[in-house]
């Protein structure tokens, strides 16, 4: 596929996760099972952000 078409899913993923972060703050959840199903959640966001950037020769810091 071109690089436009996978730089186009970042960007829809990316705005998919930030509406999932204000719609579900993770780090507030009460509920034990609920906050474990969000964590894996976004971590399961970050591991597509990682492979689309990889994927675009973008470096990704190891922290932010």
């Amino acid at each position: 596929g071109e690089p436009a078409h996978v730089a186009k899913y970042a960007f829809q993923l990316a705005q998919a996760f930030n509406n999932f972060y204000h719609q579900y703050p993770v780090i507030h959840e009460q509920n034990r099972e609920k906050r474990v199903f969000l964590l894996w959640m976004t971590d399961f966001f970050r591991r597509q952000l990682e492979w689309t950037a990889e994927i675009l020769g973008i470096p990704i810091p190891d922290y932010m």
